[in-house]
């Protein structure tokens, strides 16, 4: 960032609490801006290097003659029960062993999967782990049915909610009828997505808000005026007024605070589509 000729600092925060100009100027004049990137340039602000390292637990998963692609009959020795970084220049091999070696075989070991890992000679140690969880940057959902709040469950709880809303009970109405999956839940215009496909022949599809549940991709009676089409969305006054309704009901559901509301920007209903990788 120092060897830029002009920097432009977005933020303050993330999602909702993001969107302005906080700081920018060359980088000499932007390290006395009134920003976290500055203050973090300039040295006011620092991450300090941990006093001590977790030793591990003294098991070792050890893997020999790892010869995948650009790997030199590799061994090498991973220490158990601590946070391993594996670095290197782009191309030197870090996919390589990890991604392509290690992780196939190790899942093949666990689930049974049939990716074959990268040419090796023998790996022990295995025994010594319980599992293997590979969290990459693919995206938990392409389509605006899948959002953070049904990928971690939240809308579970939410639906069921409605559900047990005594008009709701009155006209024996079930989970499903909250549910933009399912048939008489969902809209039909949209299909519960919310929105609607344009296609555009030889440009880029376009995504449009679904006229008939205006982007809420179901149906379903209210709770004080706050129905879950509206809820859904995520986004603008409508939303955020449920929002604080919803937080007043005895059953709200604890899993809906922070910190996944907070400085991230992570809002739950905002549909996947929408969010960066990283994030």
């Amino acid at each position: 960032m120092l060897a830029s000729d002009y920097l432009i600092d977005l933020g303050p925060g993330a999602g909702t609490h993001g969107g302005e100009i906080v700081a920018q100027g060359t980088p000499r004049d932007f390290m006395d801006k009134q920003s976290m990137t500055a203050d973090f340039l300039s040295g006011k602000q620092k991450i300090e290097v941990p006093k001590s390292r977790r030793p591990g637990n003294g098991k070792y998963i050890h893997i020999e003659g790892a010869s995948g692609h650009n790997l030199q009959s590799v061994n090498v020795s991973i220490p158990l029960g601590t946070f391993i970084c594996v670095t290197g220049v782009s191309g030197s091999g870090k996919s390589s062993l990890i991604n392509e070696t290690l992780y196939p075989i190790l899942r093949k070991y666990f689930y049974g999967s049939l990716q074959k890992p990268l040419a090796y000679k023998k790996l022990t140690g295995i025994d010594e782990v319980d599992k293997v969880i590979e969290i990459d940057q693919s995206p938990i959902g392409r389509t605006p049915r899948s959002n953070p709040a049904t990928y971690t469950g939240v809308f579970t709880d939410i639906r069921n909610i409605f559900t047990g809303l005594p008009e709701s009970m009155i006209r024996g109405y079930k989970a499903g009828r909250f549910s933009f999956n399912v048939k008489g839940g969902r809209c039909e215009t949209c299909e519960g997505g919310g929105m609607r496909v344009i296609e555009m022949n030889f440009l880029p599809d376009v995504l449009v808000e679904c006229e008939t549940c205006l982007g809420g991709g179901t149906i379903g009676r209210p709770w004080r005026s706050c129905t879950r089409a509206k809820y859904l969305p995520g986004t603008g006054h409508e939303s955020r007024r449920c929002d604080a309704f919803l937080r007043k009901h005895p059953q709200y559901p604890s899993s809906y605070e922070d910190p996944l509301r907070s400085r991230s920007g992570l809002y739950l209903p905002w549909p996947a589509s929408v969010y960066a990788v990283g994030r």
